[in-house]
């Protein structure tokens, strides 16, 4: 078999599973920091404002976050009354996280932010960061994702205690339902 006809089988296989979509609407339900452990070090103040549900409130970083912060990602769809994880996370040191996650998938909705990106944001500096109505849609990184409710949890931790994290759940449909 060509390698071609076997990405082919693997895309017609992912989409009868259900984890291939074309347009999703995204709207957000909940946001709920995560409180440390010990200490909070990375302090997610968010509220969900309008009809809209628009993302708005501050991110404090108390310290710099380099490469001995770890950011665990998991995904979590809910299914018959319980939340059941997904097979989509990652476990990435500050750095990988933001180059490889951050910027790919959460930076392009921060329209009105001075959340850093890019390259400013590894090591990220301590500092105060506003979100002002931002929309969070899921045009590119819903593709392999659930319909339905879908929990995203992120945990940074520093020697494994939870220095601080938040919790979204948003619903995800496909557009015009």
């Amino acid at each position: 078999m060509s390698l071609k006809f076997v990405e082919v089988l693997l895309v017609l296989f992912m989409a009868a599973l259900g984890l291939v979509h074309a347009d999703l609407d995204c709207r957000m339900e909940s946001v709920e920091k995560v409180l440390g452990d010990e200490e909070t070090l990375v302090d997610f103040d968010f509220r969900l404002i309008g009809r809209e549900r628009l993302l708005n409130g501050t991110v404090t970083v108390h310290v710099e976050l380099d490469n001995e912060f770890e950011f665990s990602h998991e995904i979590f769809s809910h299914r018959n009354g319980e939340w059941v994880p997904s097979s989509i996370g990652v476990h990435y040191k500050t750095c990988l996280y933001m180059s490889v996650i951050y910027d790919k998938y959460f930076a392009p909705f921060l329209t009105d932010s001075n959340l850093l990106k890019g390259k400013d944001a590894c090591p990220f500096k301590k500092g105060k960061y506003y979100l002002k109505n931002i929309e969070v849609t899921g045009s590119n990184w819903a593709h392999y994702a659930r319909l339905g409710l879908v929990k995203s949890v992120l945990l940074i931790k520093k020697n494994d205690l939870i220095v601080g994290g938040v919790n979204c759940v948003v619903v995800l449909q496909e557009k015009g339902f």
